[in-house]
């Protein structure tokens, strides 16, 4: 199940020529390159192969199943409101941990998808919010585990923080509902069933998480459909 943003910005880089069609096409979300359809395992494996802190790698198995939770597996894939990748990174975090455009991350490998994520995540393991958390053991009745923590800071630390100030999962919530609770519990449920990698905890990476003044949060991308677009590198 994805989760979805119902905004689309409007903003076009200068001089784009774009028909309605396509216009209508990306409120859908389009497709960068070419389409892919990586399983839990494989992603778990470029999340082990990559620098992510050795405390989440050790939970690697449910960090597969987070890439299946944000884009179904899909490298290409934007979702049409902010967010484009493997870990639906939004278009501020691309540029500051990757320098290049969203069309251009979505038609890099897999491996320097999840690199670039692991920067960011790392980034913000290093946050107050994470910190407390790790040092309170539980939250409102939950296990603080890897995928708490990387859920934490999938939704954003400044949201995270909010959360841990009321005390209850419900103190924050995207746009659609879904609390940091929520998003551990789902990467866990899609991870791969045979996955063999220690300790299976981790959750959702920081797609998302706040840097740069950018307040959007990572979305799910919906997967493409037949009104999608395909784009390459530089087009948009």
């Amino acid at each position: 199940m994805y989760r979805l943003y119902s905004k689309l910005s409007s903003v076009l880089a200068a001089g784009l020529l774009v028909c309605n069609s396509v216009t209508a096409a990306y409120a859908a979300g389009a497709q960068y390159c070419e389409r892919t359809d990586y399983s839990a395992q494989y992603i778990t494996d470029a999340v082990k192969n990559s620098s992510l802190h050795d405390e989440l790698k050790t939970t690697s198995c449910s960090l597969g199943g987070l890439g299946r939770f944000e884009s179904g597996g899909n490298k290409g894939v934007y979702n049409g409101s902010c967010c484009t990748g493997i870990f639906q990174l939004n278009n501020t975090n691309i540029k500051n941990y990757a320098g290049m455009s969203r069309s251009e991350f979505g038609c890099q490998s897999l491996q320097f998808q999840v690199d670039t994520w692991a920067k960011l995540t790392n980034d913000g393991y290093n946050s107050a919010p994470v910190k407390q958390l790790i040092q309170m053991g539980t939250f409102d009745g939950q296990k603080v585990d890897g995928s708490f923590i990387a859920a934490c800071i999938q939704l954003g630390t400044g949201n995270c923080q909010q959360m841990v100030r009321s005390g209850r999962c419900s103190g924050f919530s995207d746009i659609n509902g879904t609390t940091i609770c929520d998003m551990a519990k789902n990467a866990r449920s899609m991870a791969d069933a045979s996955c063999q990698e220690g300790d299976m905890a981790a959750c959702l990476g920081p797609g998302d998480f706040n840097t740069g003044g950018d307040t959007k949060l990572a979305s799910a991308a919906p997967g493409p459909t037949g009104n999608d677009i395909n784009v390459a590198s530089g087009q948009v």
